[in-house]
């Protein structure tokens, strides 16, 4: 079946920030697979660095320029774009495609809109008034007898006294059109708060409205992820339930895959509720639709409607194996889910039916206040979280633990304890979680807590705290008995990690290693699959387990073991991640099998089309140790900053090639950590080739030069110096033994001349940068000097070409301050979250 169009537009989501990783770019990415199978030419408008499909997709069908009104509209007309989709991208997209729609720009152009229905447009984005948009939408569920959670706005006291009659407090109060600190709903519990209150929540809105709502904060949030085709046909993917009530925000809760607390008459009333609002909607595609659940009467309210991909399609993507976003792409274009070919790896019924789990999956957010401390870690209706680890097993708590595992920052695979904590400050953690939650809550238990006890602190569902009270049982069980194998049977089934047992037992990793090669039921591999093994799938995720038949063996021997970069913080977390898909897309390009393993479920460098087998499992040494036993790798490349990992790898008997990747900073050779222009080089044993110059900028104060300081960067530095500053870089460089992409920094002196501020392996941010400016993949080249696939010669050739030219392009660090409400004036490097492009000529802002 031929689709209705044969050039799309796939608006961008823009930098990374809180809230939006690599996920909705990884979807675009295995959607453009499909539609480019079907004959269909995918274009793509962004502005963000680190977005793989600015790197992967030819040069004429990739614009950096940020994503407006104005530029869609010239890149429509330019290159005859024939559809147009926003369901990849962040709100502001769906605000574009709606100002086009209105100004009729898609009807004059004759722009099909992909994702979306024309006339249900309004009710998603955010260019009609929100009164209006809420109102719509809820009128048509409420009309298809779907309860939700709607909004009432007033404009001065008298019409919210005689609105009140109509609720019950609590009340959920928030000031429309509100600055973006003030934006969240205000709960109060009776009329003498809300009276001291009301004239300062009024004044905070400019068009003086307030939205009123009852209070759901303490109902159950559950999510449904769903697919529908344009004939009506309909799948439910998977079923999500957030550990925390709604009163905190999605993003920051533990999320369960599949709901795990819910009855089997609670999803059968959600799956009749989500396909009829499907229906009433028109929904073509995807949908994430959040529901709040009275905990009383259990009716499930709807409170949010979500037609696009986001983090928690992501994450029911990995969870279930279902290959959402082929499927979607293929509706899409037009094809049903009762006729669409699917790849082989695939039975031609998975896009039919619903996934079926023999596993769990847990996800679990991750913060950066332990980097920001001066902002509040207290966790309410505002995102706060920088990104999020998941864990899968076969029972809930090992699926627990490999999550909790993963989202800790010890190398050494060791949870923190908080034990010295007062009640007071206990209770206090209680009633106002914060990023400690999941381990306080597992001190209050070990403290005797009682489970209701703690479900009416908490709000959250005491079965939840069964599991934790479990996995408490079975850590003092090991710790009473040291090094004895069924101790080490139970922890494993439990989900715990080798590392752990090195602090219960007091001992070494090699002796947990050793007694675990003793156990007659060894680690196994699951593949993750959506129909739990009912029909033949050759799918390339694995989770481990014990006591099952492994489903893995060696892939080849000519492998490449990638250690991803797993939980998202602060610094070059998403640059890394994309870093890391271009070395997987870049090493099968030179006939090397890729195997990764990765927990961060918005990933994109997890997505199976880029590598050839995934593992899902906690980064820890006992975990990578397993892999190379069955795998046997030729390669295993390891991030410069796991300095335990790396020492311990290097000390392993082996036959692979520890490549360090890129090379850790602190091999630099630093006289002051100042600077303002760098060369950058590709530097080996035997030679060394100038590529280009980098200028840097402190965005809030000329005069700062630290380098951590400098967060914008321009290519090429704009100086009459850059000839001799290259001949000095060259010649510093070949006094050191560093080898790889290096740039060399100089700085100004008082005397107002160029100084050598230091020589350092080049970051992974700025090497993305150099890809994007020189129109080279530089990573593509590292992956052959690392495997032996080199000859410099052919760079020279490149560089010296005609057809080598520096594009004038700028970057910007995005830091995440006014999402957390602190001072803008922390501008450092270590505290990026994401950065965006702009060619020279395009742009004001720098």
């Amino acid at each position: 079946m031929n689709s209705e169009f044969k050039r799309i537009l796939i608006l961008g989501g823009g930098p990374s920030n809180i809230g939006h990783e690599g996920e909705q770019d990884a979807a675009a990415y295995q959607a453009i697979a499909v539609w480019e199978q079907l004959g269909i030419d995918c274009y793509v408008i962004d502005d963000n660095a680190y977005s793989l499909l600015l790197t992967e997709l030819p040069a004429k069908q990739r614009i950096i320029a940020n994503p407006t009104t104005e530029s869609v509209t010239r890149v429509l007309k330019e290159q005859r774009i024939d559809a147009i989709t926003p369901i990849f991208g962040q709100k502001n997209a769906l605000k574009i495609v709606q100002r086009l729609a209105r100004k009729g720009v898609l009807a004059e152009l004759n722009v099909k809109l992909v994702g979306l229905h024309k006339n249900n447009l309004a009710l998603f984005g955010t260019e009609t008034a929100n009164q209006q948009a809420n109102t719509v939408i809820a009128e048509r569920l409420i009309n298809n007898q779907i309860p939700v959670v709607s909004s009432t706005f007033v404009s001065n006291f008298s019409e919210l006294r005689a609105t009140l009659t109509k609720l019950n407090f609590p009340i959920a109060i928030k000031a429309v059109d509100a600055p973006k600190n003030l934006q969240h709903r205000h709960v109060f519990q009776n009329m003498e708060e809300l009276n001291n209150n009301v004239e300062d929540l009024f004044q905070q809105s400019p068009v003086h409205q307030l939205t009123l709502a009852q209070s759901v904060g303490d109902y159950q949030e559950v999510g449904i992820v769903a697919v529908r085709d344009r004939h009506g046909n309909k799948l439910i993917v998977s079923s999500l339930e957030d550990l925390n009530p709604i009163k905190v925000n999605a993003t920051d809760s533990v999320i369960f895959v599949p709901a795990q607390t819910l009855t089997a008459n609670q999803i059968q009333q959600l799956r009749a509720l989500t396909f009829r609002l499907l229906d009433c909607l028109g929904i073509e595609g995807v949908c994430h639709i959040q529901f709040a659940i009275e905990q009383t009467t259990k009716t499930p309210y709807v409170f949010k409607v979500n037609p696009f991909f986001n983090s928690a399609t992501a994450l029911v993507t990995h969870a279930s194996g279902y290959p959402l976003a082929m499927v979607v792409a293929n509706i899409l274009a037009d094809q049903d889910l009762d006729v669409m070919q699917l790849p082989a790896t695939y039975h031609r019924l998975t896009p039919l039916l619903q996934p079926v789990y023999d596993h769990i999956t847990v996800k679990i957010p991750i913060w950066s206040f332990d980097y920001l401390t001066m902002a509040n870690p207290e966790l309410g209706g505002r995102a706060k979280a920088t990104g999020a680890a998941m864990g899968i097993g076969s029972n809930f708590e090992a699926a627990f633990m490999h999550a909790l595992r993963s989202s800790q920052p010890s190398p050494k695979d060791v949870l923190p304890s908080y034990s010295e904590l007062s009640e007071d400050e206990i209770i206090q953690q209680l009633l106002h979680p914060t990023d400690k939650q999941l381990l306080i809550l597992y001190e209050a238990i070990n403290r005797g807590y009682s489970l209701p006890d703690l479900s009416e602190l908490t709000k959250i569902n005491p079965a939840l705290f069964e599991i934790m009270k479990n996995i408490l049982n079975v850590i003092q069980f090991v710790r009473k008995n040291q090094l004895r194998p069924e101790a080490l049977a139970e922890g494993n089934r439990y989900g715990f990690g080798n590392g752990m047992f090195c602090n219960f037992w007091n001992t070494s990793n090699e002796s947990v290693q050793n007694l675990q090669e003793e156990l007659p039921s060894p680690k196994t591999y699951k593949m993750i699959e959506p129909t739990a093994g009912e029909l033949s799938e050759r799918l390339p995720a694995f989770y481990s387990t014990y006591g099952l038949n492994s489903e893995v063996s060696q892939l080849s021997s000519n492998s490449a073991l990638i250690i991803g970069k797993g939980r998202n913080h602060l610094g070059p977390n998403t640059a890394s991640d994309t870093y890391t898909a271009e070395m997987l897309i870049q090493l099968r390009k030179l006939g090397i099998k890729t195997i990764i393993l990765n927990n961060n479920p918005n990933s994109v460098s997890l997505i199976s089309e880029l590598s050839d087998r995934q593992y899902v499992e906690p980064i820890q040494l006992g975990e990578i140790q397993a892999i190379i036993a069955i795998e046997k790798p030729a390669y295993v490349f390891l991030p410069g900053n796991r300095h335990y990992l790396i020492r311990a790898l290097q000390k392993m008997k082996h036959s692979f090639k520890l490549i360090i990747i890129p090379p850790d900073q602190n091999t630099g050779e630093w006289q002051v950590p100042d600077g303002e222009v760098g060369v950058d080089l590709l530097v080996t044993k035997a030679d060394v080739v100038p590529i280009a110059t980098v200028g840097f900028r402190c965005r809030t104060d000329c005069n700062k030069h630290g380098l951590e300081e400098q967060t914008d960067y321009y290519v090429p530095a704009q100086t009459p110096e850059l000839a001799q500053l290259t001949n000095t870089a060259v010649a510093a460089v070949q006094k050191t033994k560093l080898t790889g992409l290096i740039q060399v920094v100089f700085h100004k002196n008082s005397a107002n001349n160029y100084e050598l501020s230091g020589i350092t392996p080049l970051r992974i941010t700025e090497t993305i940068f150099l890809n994007h400016a020189t129109g080279v993949n530089w990573i593509r080249l590292l992956m052959q000097m690392y495997t032996s696939h080199f000859d410099i010669s052919d760079v020279s050739q490149i560089i010296n070409s005609d057809q080598f030219k520096l594009h004038p392009l700028k970057m910007q660090v995005v830091f995440p301050f006014r999402e957390l409400g602190i001072s803008k004036d922390l501008q450092r490097r270590n505290f990026e979250i994401g950065a965006w492009l702009a060619v020279d000529n395009e742009t004001e802002t720098f």
